[in-house]
């Protein structure tokens, strides 16, 4: 075996790609910087492919604390998907490539590829960031403004008997209702919030109250579509951004009310 079948090899047994719905998921040899490995997504229709992200990687990067509010850093961005013919969906808040045949996938694929690792160097230009401040921040709020009246606990499950979900607030009120609020700082959290209040409606739980809490009320962390199904959806929402004292006080005035 030459040098060049060895590398090929090599870097090909790193490659993992499995069926999934839309296509095929395919997991790099290389780390993204969340610490799990580099996935994109084939999205099949018919003869025709695409490769896109998992629609997280604009909440992650702002997670770690790139600012892209920026022109600096949008111009980087920008600059990333030109060169890469990368096109980027606003509504739901993916990066993509465009429609291309099966057949001719692979270029595509590996330019994809390229860029998403080199997008990854925005962190760079990262500000420090004290991990869960908004969190916290609610938290002490949340107890200074019913410390007297409830327990409030983190990271608890609100529902003894749905054990497998986990709340990151929960507001335990003498009167025996209870807050449960997730802090809609990702993708994953509102999610996460949409499907504990659907679970709470089919158990028929009437005593906890599921809230979604965004740090900002226009943040680009969560798609226009989770934002929608969590509007039309049984939780309660708040924006911390537009008044941290209004935000408890909704809290305050549902886990209140006498049962």
């Amino acid at each position: 075996m030459n040098l060049k079948e060895q590398i090929c090899r090599a870097l090909c047994a790193g490659f993992e790609v499995h069926a999934v719905p839309m296509g095929f998921a395919i997991k790099a040899p290389f780390p993204w910087f969340t610490g799990d490995a580099l996935t994109f997504y084939g999205r099949v229709d018919g003869d025709l492919v695409r490769f896109e992200d998992d629609g997280l990687t604009i909440s992650e990067l702002e997670g770690a604390g790139v600012d892209l509010s920026n022109d600096t850093r949008l111009e980087i961005l920008y600059s990333l998907t030109s060169e890469h013919s990368i096109i980027y969906d606003d509504v739901d808040i993916i990066f993509c490539t465009e429609w291309v045949r099966a057949c001719d996938a692979g270029y595509t694929a590996a330019s994809f590829l390229s860029f998403m690792n080199r997008v990854q160097d925005l962190l760079f230009t990262a500000k420090p960031r004290i991990t869960g401040t908004f969190r916290d921040d609610l938290v002490a709020e949340i107890k200074r403004r019913l410390g007297g009246d409830a327990v409030v606990l983190t990271d608890e499950a609100p529902v003894q008997s749905m054990s497998e979900y986990i709340a990151d607030i929960v507001v335990k009120h003498k009167n025996g209702r209870v807050a449960a609020i997730f802090p809609g700082i990702s993708e994953q959290k509102a999610l996460e919030a949409i499907l504990f209040s659907k679970e709470l409606e089919l158990n028929k739980v009437g005593n906890v109250i599921p809230f979604l809490i965004y740090e900002n009320s226009n943040s680009s962390r969560v798609t226009r579509r989770t934002q929608t199904r969590a509007l039309n959806s049984d939780l309660e929402l708040a924006a911390w951004d537009g008044g941290h004292q209004e935000a408890v006080e909704k809290v305050a005035k549902f886990v209140a009310q006498a049962r």
